[in-house]
């Protein structure tokens, strides 16, 4: 039992450094960007699919919200409470599974890299903006946080459907096998009861 608390607080722990690091580089790659390419034109890595330029969005992901103030500021007060519950459905319903509380971690860490931006940074007019440095085809203009919000949640719903023995449909034969043992022990439970 002292074993597998050491375990749980281990996979904890492992979790926020993970979003920190996570948070870390975004900030860090935020600024590099502004100081290098604030003000200059695009450095094209692969022109019309790749490129670095800076930008200052007032919107969210995929110009949603674009030039909309109240729908920033539901924005700005959801994602702590947004980011609170990521992090209890992570230490609670997914304490025993990692990959899924990681996941979790990763979403958390990008929306608050985010939010912190349109906490501190303001456009010329005083709106809070976010900084996004990355053009994309297919995806428009983005940043680091944007990648930890939609690789972790892509990666969420890859893991409860395929990767362990909790997942809707577990793709390993060991998985499964671990499904229907808990399964039976289940049953066994519930006619122990009745």
């Amino acid at each position: 039992m002292k074993y597998e608390k050491i375990r749980r607080i281990k996979r904890v722990l492992i979790c926020i450094l993970v979003a920190l690091v996570l948070l870390f580089i975004d900030q860090i790659s935020k600024i590099v960007a502004q100081l290098l390419l604030e003000g200059n034109a695009p450095v094209r890595l692969i022109p019309g699919w790749f490129e670095l330029t800076y930008v200052l969005n007032d919107s969210v992901a995929f110009g949603i919200g674009n030039g909309n103030t109240t729908f920033i500021t539901v924005i700005m007060v959801a994602t702590p409470i947004l980011v609170a519950g990521f992090i209890a459905i992570a230490l609670t319903l997914f304490k025993k599974n990692q990959p899924a509380a990681l996941s979790l971690f990763c979403i958390a860490s990008g929306a608050v890299g985010n939010f912190l931006d349109r906490l501190f940074v303001t456009d010329a007019a005083g709106k809070a903006v976010v900084r996004d440095f990355m053009y994309i085809r297919f995806f428009n203009v983005c940043n680091f946080a944007d990648f930890c919000i939609t690789l972790g949640a892509v990666a969420l719903v890859v893991i409860l459907l395929f990767i362990g023995p909790s997942a809707a449909f577990p793709l390993r034969k060991k998985w499964r096998q671990e499904q229907k043992r808990q399964e039976a022990e289940k049953e066994a439970k519930k006619h122990a009861k009745a």
